[in-house]
């Protein structure tokens, strides 16, 4: 009996000791494993707490730093420390929204999205207006792009479009990501949208065109290209582009013009001289083509002495 006392007792108080003392944390993990933490961790956070205001001056501005910190981390494929900066400005202040983002970034890296979807939905809920939202989207964004994960790129700059239904900057990137990808009809719509929003944009109109180009709509293609030279006159890509176009359905002479525009931007681009002188074979002016030819070789350009050998001996 006195032993089975003395078991219970032991027992008594090594749940005191529990309950005080609470369980281990992992700062590696969103809001330290989301454990309850010991009277030591906490002496500990506020003490961190205090050196962040005399650092810092206030809570906020803390807070600030320490998420800027962790997407620097982030952006910088340091995941783990990056976990901690967020973990910490979450320590400091769990009502503001940008950790929560952060967290959720973190677990989709780990392919952990039943945990990302659930930190992003509490983002979204300590953020009504959605600006915080918008400002995260578009760190993951960067983040995502710098680490070369694409898929998940497209992912936040889609999810940016829609909490941000006029954000150009979004539809275009969209554009071009999913033009790199392959997904050239969503590119297409991407590239509309950012139209819609922005009309006065020469390098949305040239992006466009190249999409046309390469579904071989030359007629579609050459209407953007023209439409971002209307808006930038020295727009040599669009000028280029225009020009191919051109030469693919036979139209030299204004592939000629737009080629010799082409020269007058870039006189050292010897793919350049090598394409004026494709019109100019087309055209049946051989001396002129074969000048240009020549100009290409000298600059150094490498796909020249093939046409140089059937047009110019």
């Amino acid at each position: 009996m006195y032993q089975f006392k003395q078991l219970l007792l032991a027992i008594t108080i090594g749940c005191s000791s529990f309950q005080t003392f609470g369980q281990e944390t992992d700062n590696t993990k969103p809001m330290y494993g989301e454990v309850p933490k010991s009277d030591k961790y906490k002496k500990i956070d506020e003490a961190f707490k205090t050196d962040c205001l005399v650092q810092f001056v206030t809570i906020d501005s803390s807070v600030n730093v320490y998420i800027d910190y962790a997407w620097r981390y982030f952006y910088n494929n340091d995941l783990t420390t990056a976990m901690k900066r967020f973990n910490q400005a979450w320590l400091l202040n769990a009502e503001f929204p940008d950790s929560y983002f952060g967290f959720a970034a973190l677990m989709e890296v780990q392919g952990n999205k039943p945990e990302a979807e659930r930190f992003y939905k509490m983002g979204l809920e300590k953020d009504p207006s959605k600006k915080r939202a918008v400002m995260c989207y578009q760190r993951i964004a960067d983040c995502k792009e710098h680490l070369q994960d694409f898929n998940g790129t497209i992912e936040a700059y889609t999810k940016l479009s829609e909490l941000d239904s006029n954000n150009v900057f979004a539809f275009k990137k969209l554009g071009y990501l999913l033009t790199e990808m392959n997904k050239l009809d969503e590119a297409l719509i991407a590239y509309g949208k950012a139209i819609e929003l922005d009309s006065t944009d020469a390098m949305t109109y040239n992006n466009r065109g190249n999409l046309y180009l390469v579904d071989k709509n030359y007629s579609k293609a050459m209407s953007e290209f023209t439409k971002a030279i209307e808006l930038d006159s020295n727009y040599i890509s669009a000028y280029v582009n225009r020009g191919i176009s051109e030469l693919a359905i036979h139209h030299y002479a204004y592939a000629r013009k737009d080629f010799e525009i082409c020269v007058r931007l870039d006189p050292e681009a010897g793919e350049l001289w090598r394409m004026l002188g494709e019109a100019k074979v087309g055209l049946h002016d051989a001396s002129g083509a074969c000048k240009a030819f020549a100009k290409a070789k000298r600059l150094g350009d490498e796909f020249v002495d093939i046409l140089i050998e059937r047009n110019c001996y």
